[in-house]
């Protein structure tokens, strides 16, 4: 399952900022069952990282993203699931 493959984190998590995490557990969730509705089950596989940033998303890549798995996180970000956060999302392929 992702939750071991991929590092997550956010600011100031071992404060008292936790939901930060969860929320990205959510959005994680949501963006791979948009992935496996287009057929790309290993779609989180492509990931390294994700970091909530005060509500900027920072997602680290192994292999570059084409648009539709940009799209999964982006859409995923700007959903309910996550609070309706419009914020930037950043991508860094590694």
């Amino acid at each position: 399952m992702y939750i071991n493959e991929i590092l997550i984190s956010g600011s100031r998590v071992e404060d008292d900022q936790q939901w930060r995490i969860k929320r990205i557990h959510a959005l994680i969730g949501y963006a791979q069952a948009l992935a496996d509705l287009d057929g790309n089950e290993d779609f989180y596989k492509k990931i390294i990282s994700i970091y909530d940033l005060k509500g900027n998303l920072l997602v680290n890549w192994n292999a570059e993203p084409d648009n539709n798995e940009k799209e999964y996180i982006e859409k995923a970000w700007n959903s309910i699931v996550t609070d309706y956060e419009s914020n930037p999302v950043l991508h860094e392929f590694l």
